[in-house]
């Protein structure tokens, strides 16, 4: 999502009361007691400022949903303002808040508090690079930050300029959005070195790895700046092999997803496309049609490839999420709190 629109929309809403927010889900269960596998973890981001971002819970099997997990684990305590993302790392979730400059790390099972990681600017993504580093991506920071997974402290920082979103991890080597520069920086987690930097299209924000280890990087294109562009790359020549250029202008293209056979992508343009990693054009019509849907963040299921697709409404009112089939079928919806955004399947 467009970051100029999304403060746009936050400026906006800065006019509604407190009082007018209403609480964090109303009418959802608030029954948690632990994790299962495969359930899914849906991020609320909160409204900007009011430090009420949650976690949701729902489990694929029964149906059912739990809302505001992090509180009810532990003792009611809040979560914090703007939660972007959250990954999985071996028995544990970090969660990543944003405006707050943090890192909650908690038990995958139990969602009990573990750690709290703080000295960040404004963190975006966080990915595990070896069993004791991680590496920290940030919107204002002009770095990476190093994360020492043992100790839950920053243990360093990879000097950059400007704002870096989603990374991954292929061959010992780390790949990252670089949105403010349009380039995909490559970096060298043996000595926390940036090594190279292959300019893309305008805005690259979401990046996945294919069963052909090509590396497929979504690109915006801005606000109304540029034609956003999808582009497949080859790491091991380093080489731009593809790019697919939508077809206008004030298209904004994101959360580019691929399924666990890594055959298919995934992406929401207003709509969601399923795309194959062969084809050799963009897919002419979407898998599930959003009408009068707010489409803010995508999932797919790892084990049976259901679409779940979040539905942020009004970034006031709480959030919906939608889940259909591989077909897109419609199979169930449920609530969330305020702006779902990241959804994690727990492995």
């Amino acid at each position: 999502m467009r970051l100029l629109l999304y403060i746009s929309t936050i400026l906006l809403l800065f006019s509604c009361s407190k009082k007018e927010l209403g609480p964090q889900c109303v009418e959802c269960d608030d029954d948690f007691t632990e994790t299962e596998l495969s359930d899914l973890l849906i991020t609320n981001e909160g409204t900007f400022g009011w430090s009420n971002g949650s976690v949701s819970l729902y489990n694929p099997s029964t149906q059912n949903v739990s809302q505001n997990v992090f509180s009810q684990a532990n003792s009611g305590n809040a979560l914090g303002d703007v939660v972007q993302s959250i990954t999985q790392i071996d028995n544990k979730a970090y969660i990543v808040i944003n405006n707050s400059s943090k890192i909650e790390v908690v038990d995958i099972n139990s969602f009990s508090s573990i750690a709290t990681i703080t000295g960040f600017t404004s963190p975006r993504y966080i990915l595990p690079i070896s069993t004791n580093k991680a590496y920290v991506t940030d919107l204002y920071s002009n770095s990476i930050q190093i994360v020492d997974l043992i100790s839950n402290s920053i243990s360093g920082s990879i000097a950059l300029s400007g704002w870096t979103e989603e990374l991954l991890l292929h061959n010992d080597t780390v790949y990252v959005c670089d949105v403010s520069n349009d380039n995909l920086l490559i970096i060298n987690p043996n000595n926390n070195t940036l090594i190279d930097s292959v300019k893309l299209g305008v805005q690259p924000n979401s990046i996945v790895k294919d069963q052909n280890n090509k590396l497929w990087i979504m690109c915006d294109g801005g606000f109304n700046e540029s034609n956003p562009k999808l582009i497949k790359f080859n790491p091991q020549t380093r080489t731009i092999e593809s790019t697919f250029i939508f077809p206008s202008v004030s298209e904004s293209p994101g959360n580019l997803k691929i399924n666990a056979t890594a055959d298919h992508l995934y992406f929401i343009n207003s709509n969601v496309y399923r795309m194959s990693i062969n084809d050799i054009s963009l897919p002419s019509s979407p898998l599930i049609t959003s009408n009068s849907n707010v489409y803010y963040g995508l999932g797919i299921d790892p084990i049976n490839e259901d679409v779940y697709v979040s539905d942020a409404i009004d970034y006031v009112q709480n959030g919906l999420v939608f889940r259909y089939s591989k077909s897109g079928n419609l199979i169930h919806q449920f609530n969330t709190g305020i702006i779902p955004g990241e959804l994690l399947f727990i492995q």
